[in-house]
């Protein structure tokens, strides 16, 4: 004989229904509360500034679609080609986030890792770092290393980039996932790729948390490469000479905020 279902009194569920609630609203203005928490400026600050003129480089501006700045909460951005005297390329893309603008995730949710793979590229394992410290305007900042490949171009393209928050420049290192243009490349390839890149933002998430910005923090975006027709460390040091030529501290010269 089936059991009567119990039936649970008003008051109880009633009861419930407001501890449901009262910590819903808890979760909500806490998390309100932390984020404009007032915190101290952090010490160290550094940021940099892209040189839109270099002496014996042609610059080549690329225009972005409307949708862009709306995207990335910003008009501040710096997009195109350089070309040396033999007509080899560098590609820069530099974005800015003044105090109040954007949210944290826009620094770190537009990688190449995202937005190019996103764009038909895939990633390339050729012996690469995947991530190397590069000395810019007296300063040791830490760059994120790729090589991706679009199956309707010939060359591989290396690049490198870097983002900060309050002038603290991401350091956390993003492993890059399986080679996915070879025809190992399965289901199972992508499956840790996307595990890889989850874990990776978790840990990001996880520092932010224990080491939070101010609401109003200034935020900025650095990406530059090349096409890989060489060997990965020679074009790492190619990207590394024309880093120190590109990016410069704020006032020109060294800068750390006080």
């Amino acid at each position: 004989m089936a059991r009567p279902h119990r039936l649970v009194p008003r008051r109880q569920r009633l009861r419930w229904d407001l501890i449901s609630l009262g910590l819903f609203a808890l979760a909500v203005v806490g998390t309100a509360v932390w984020v404009r928490w007032p915190r101290p400026v952090p010490e160290g600050r550094v940021f940099l500034r892209a040189r839109d003129r270099i002496p014996g480089y042609h610059f080549q501006p690329v225009m972005l679609g409307t949708a862009v700045p709306e995207t990335l909460a910003t008009t501040n951005l710096f997009n195109g080609h350089f070309f040396d005297a033999q007509s080899n390329r560098v590609s820069v893309f530099s974005a800015a986030w003044d105090p109040g603008q954007g949210t944290g995730g826009n620094v770190f949710g537009h990688t190449p890792e995202i937005c190019w793979v996103g764009a038909g590229f895939r990633t390339v394992r050729t012996g690469e770092p995947d991530q190397l410290a590069l000395h810019v305007a007296g300063q040791s900042i830490p760059f994120q290393c790729r090589v991706l490949q679009h199956p309707e171009l010939p060359t591989p393209e290396i690049t490198l980039w870097a983002a900060c928050l309050d002038g603290r420049w991401d350091s956390y290192l993003f492993h890059a996932g399986p080679d996915m243009t070879t025809e190992s490349a399965s289901i199972l390839s992508y499956v840790q790729q996307a595990w890889g890149y989850a874990t990776a933002r978790w840990v990001s998430l996880r520092r932010l948390i224990q080491q939070p910005f101010t609401q109003n923090a200034r935020k900025q975006y650095l990406r530059f490469s090349k096409p890989l027709t060489t060997d990965p460390q020679t074009a790492l040091k190619d990207l590394e000479r024309f880093a120190g030529l590109w990016l410069e501290g704020e006032d020109g010269g060294h800068r750390t905020d006080p």
